[in-house]
């Protein structure tokens, strides 16, 4: 078999669960990254045959591609803020949109485009709900002069974000909290210039519109709220920020974008003041970020 077959092959058995074009993007990922190829050398190199001591492994991997099975599973790994990171059905995949989250803060950091407004050198920040740890293992790899800190409820997912800080070369301390225990805080009561969460925060009764591929294999306590308390995890938040945030420092989270009004209300209730609500690339409300009185 040549590769040209194989992806042709592998795009055809996808086109039940994606678009022709979402389809092929697919196979070429997954073909290039088992074949260790680069994405220009598909064309270049089409003619060429599969080594067939491969085979039975590609065809078990392009089983559970068609199952719905997302690629980066499949694989084992992704990409984020152009950085490699390990992934497992135990965290949530990590979306480019989050890469926004990241480069707010990096860039708040470094004084983009206001100079001095966070310190970028001993600055302390605490990834709330870490999962894969992408967003503290990115800082801490982008603001080598920050100590960065993360938690998650899940050890599973901890396992991984340990994996990556250290597939990254970072040191980031992590450790095992509930979000929702706003009394019991680790890091010995620790105080920090930053706060950030990429939080649950789709409705339940959204999951009836979402693709296959996210709803039946990604970690649902990562992506679902109950339809009667769609906002505690940002209630859980402010009580943490208003605790572990010092004067100043800043709270940064993803969320929906109908939830930014409510977000306000209940960040200012909480003693945070300067929110504003920001848009993704897209031009959809997507962060909020807080000052602490």
């Amino acid at each position: 078999m040549t590769i040209r077959k194989l992806t042709n092959d592998i795009t055809r058995q996808l086109q039940p669960l994606y678009d022709p074009r979402e389809a092929a993007a697919v196979a070429s990922w997954y073909v290039c990254a088992r074949l260790k190829m680069e994405r220009y050398e598909l064309s270049l190199r089409a003619n060429e045959p599969v080594d067939e001591a491969l085979m039975a492994d590609l065809r078990r991997e392009v089983r559970k591609l068609s199952e719905g099975c997302p690629v980066q599973y499949v694989l084992g790994e992704t990409e984020f803020y152009g950085l490699p990171f390990r992934v497992s059905p135990a965290v949530l995949i990590p979306r480019p949109e989050t890469e926004e989250l990241v480069l707010k803060v990096t860039d708040d950091a470094r004084g983009v485009p206001n100079p001095g407004k966070l310190p970028s050198k001993s600055m302390s920040i605490w990834d709330v709900g870490t999962g894969s740890g992408c967003i503290a293992v990115s800082l801490a790899k982008k603001l080598p002069g920050a100590e960065v800190f993360a938690t998650d409820i899940s050890e599973e997912a901890l396992s991984v974000a340990r994996q990556n800080a250290e597939l990254n070369g970072v040191g980031v301390t992590f450790a095992r909290h509930d979000m929702a225990d706003v009394e019991n805080l680790p890091f010995g009561g620790r105080r920090f210039d930053v706060i950030v969460s990429n939080p649950p925060y789709i409705p339940a009764s959204d999951r009836a519109t979402m693709h296959k591929n996210v709803v039946d294999f990604e970690p649902e306590t990562a992506l679902f709220v109950p339809d009667d308390d769609k906002l505690w995890c940002y209630r859980a938040l402010a009580s943490l920020a208003r605790r572990a945030l010092a004067p100043g420092g800043r709270l940064y989270v993803e969320t929906y974008h109908y939830f930014h009004d409510e977000l306000a209300a209940l960040f200012s209730k909480h003693g945070m003041s300067d929110i504003r609500s920001i848009k993704d690339i897209n031009g959809r409300l997507r962060f909020v970020e807080a000052t602490k009185r």
